[in-house]
């Protein structure tokens, strides 16, 4: 009698996690950094407003409200240590995603894409343990390389998924995550750029309010980063990230 080289039902399920859990948990740093926001505001107002010409402000820095103070900085700090394995876990299924999608002749792109992923989350990872306050060097290294990273793979992973897909015709549910991806993009270099106008004008002029102008774009810069990943969940369609005695398996 015939016997398959493989069988499903002799797969051993130590943990079976549905996908939406999973893809949930990345949205955790979201809600870490409206937290931390609201309790700074709440409680260390005038000190994280506080700029070198003491011009009045209402919206403190993101390094101010997830660094300077406490619970904020350990509230921050356990929100992106628990759900960073999950977030590099995802980057293998997206690595895999890319390749059955995209076509061959483009390969190079979707590993420069994957790299530039795989170090946007080391660098988060880094200027989330070195804070402006107590290693600014470092914070600031890291914040660059995460903002250079980010921004670079969100485009190609756009432009790869809008004009290089192995098959012209996609899906309803494909079409939406890429205008979702590209709405998340736009919003996220364009408040990018009007970070940098804010500060580099704050720097120059010292007008009061425009110290907030540059954290409430710095707010958007990281919603939309975060909404961008999220739109994963649009392009992995699957129902569960299994640990079996096979390994991690998707079904």
């Amino acid at each position: 009698m015939y016997l398959p080289l493989y069988n499903d039902s002799e797969k051993k399920y130590y943990v079976k996690i549905p996908s939406k859990l999973c893809f949930s948990a990345v949205s955790i740093p979201l809600f870490a950094f409206v937290i931390c926001v609201m309790l700074t505001m709440y409680k260390d107002f005038d000190s994280a407003n506080n700029t070198h010409c003491k011009v009045p402000n209402i919206f403190p820095s993101i390094s101010a409200s997830i660094g300077n103070y406490e619970p904020q900085g350990t509230i921050w700090k356990l929100a992106i240590y628990i759900h960073a394995p999950i977030r590099f876990y995802i980057i293998t299924l997206r690595w895999k995603y890319y390749k059955s999608v995209i076509q061959d002749n483009c390969i190079i792109i979707v590993k420069l894409a994957v790299f530039l992923n795989v170090i946007e989350n080391f660098s988060l990872l880094g200027l989330t343990h070195w804070t402006s306050s107590k290693n600014y060097p470092y914070h600031e290294v890291c914040f660059k390389t995460f903002i250079g990273t980010s921004i670079f793979y969100m485009m190609f992973t756009c432009i790869m998924l809008s004009k290089y897909r192995r098959r012209p015709n996609i899906t309803y549910r494909e079409r939406h995550s890429v205008k979702l991806k590209w709405r998340a993009f736009i919003v996220n270099i364009s408040s990018f750029t009007l970070a940098a106008y804010f500060f580099l004008r704050h720097n120059r002029l010292c007008e009061p309010y425009i110290y907030s102008m540059f954290g409430l774009s710095e707010y958007v810069v990281v919603i939309s980063n975060i909404l961008f990943h999220l739109t994963t969940a649009y392009d992995l369609q699957i129902n569960f990230i299994c640990l079996t005695n096979k390994g991690i398996v998707t079904e």
